[in-house]
């Protein structure tokens, strides 16, 4: 997994333009770029490269690309990428098509097939447009070309269904990949997540989820009971019986889903809770809430329960590492009204 940062702060206002513009007609994407900002064109650019695939976010001033035939002929990797709009408003023409749209919005376009698109800023803030790009071989996707032909230039809503799922990943990965681990076998199974995310995006748009092979479905299905888990992590009626219930499988099942990760369904509940009543206590605006409070919040209805997973998770109480925290950060008053709490249960 390789991960990089690009930004033109170092590079002269008025050059700013021309040095994004050598960085996207040497990309394996080739493309000219146009803009009514070449006096001063900030960008800032992360690039996560997992070997099969890649996630670029990129941040900048509005600006209008295109993809010509003879780029393609120039060089085409035959990818598929995927555009998650954060900020600004979009366009993009391509297999005539001609769409417009916002953020919260996904977009599939095709390397071999010449594109124009354009990022604006959505008002007059001179806030920058904002996108994520995963960039994957079509090849990888178990479905003819012809087929993934008719869902380019698309918008695809990124708040429902797989959308909001593929969405929520890129996001996760582009913001820290590294907390998925930094070996091969992590970026490994990073790219098979995405893949799988991209084809049932595309198997749900094209009724064809049931091509997708099988092991696809169970990560798939697994990425779905966890963003259901994370969704109710506050309900503590939560329970294997409720999740199984709410994706219409078996509790058996759920079990198997979370088996093959090494995982144990409660197991996981818990580590999510704990760690949500972790960065509570850390958080010195929440310094006069009551331990006991917290831990509710995030379904935890016996204190001492709560207490003795804490304690066993962190080497500390609650109060304790609340204090230690608070303290470091200089919040002596919080410390001191907060430091020692009835639910800490010896």
């Amino acid at each position: 997994m390789i991960r990089a940062h690009l930004s033109s702060d170092s590079v002269p206002p008025e050059e700013r333009f021309d040095w994004w513009y050598g960085l996207k007609s040497a990309s394996p994407i080739s493309t000219t770029l146009r803009s009514d900002f070449t006096e001063d064109f900030p960008v800032a650019v992360d690039h996560v490269d997992l070997g099969a695939v890649a996630l670029t976010t990129m941040a900048y001033p509005s600006a209008e690309v295109r993809r010509t035939a003879r780029h393609i002929r120039k060089g085409d990797p035959d990818s598929l990428q995927v555009s998650l709009t954060l900020q600004g408003l979009s366009g993009f023409e391509q297999a005539g098509r001609n769409v417009r749209f916002g953020a919260g919005n996904l977009l599939l376009y095709d390397s071999s097939s010449p594109f124009e698109g354009w990022m604006r800023r959505a008002d007059d803030s001179g806030a920058p447009t904002r996108s994520i790009v995963a960039t994957l071989p079509r090849h990888l996707l178990p479905f003819p070309p012809d087929r993934m032909h008719s869902l380019v230039a698309r918008p695809l809503s990124a708040r429902e269904g797989f959308g909001s799922l593929l969405a929520h990943f890129m996001r996760q990965v582009a913001d820290d990949a590294g907390q998925f681990g930094n070996t091969v076998a992590a970026a490994d199974r990073l790219t098979h997540t995405l893949v799988d995310l991209v084809g049932h995006l595309a198997g749900q748009h094209l009724d064809q989820e049931g091509e997708l092979p099988p092991e696809s479905r169970r990560r798939t299905l697994l990425l779905q009971v966890q963003s259901h888990v994370r969704r109710h992590l506050r309900d503590p009626g939560l329970s294997p019986d409720s999740i199984a219930a709410a994706h219409h499988i078996s509790t058996r099942y759920l079990h198997r889903l979370f088996q093959d990760q090494g995982l144990t369904v409660a197991a996981w509940i818990r580590r999510l809770r704990l760690e949500r009543c972790r960065r509570a206590l850390a958080s010195p605006e929440l310094a006069a809430l009551p331990v006991g409070a917290i831990a509710a919040r995030w379904g935890f209805t016996h204190p001492a329960v709560f207490t003795r997973a804490f304690r066993a998770a962190y080497g500390l109480t609650p109060s304790e590492l609340r204090a230690r925290t608070l303290a470091h950060h200089g919040s002596a008053l919080a410390v001191n009204g907060c430091a020692l709490d009835v639910n800490d249960a010896r």
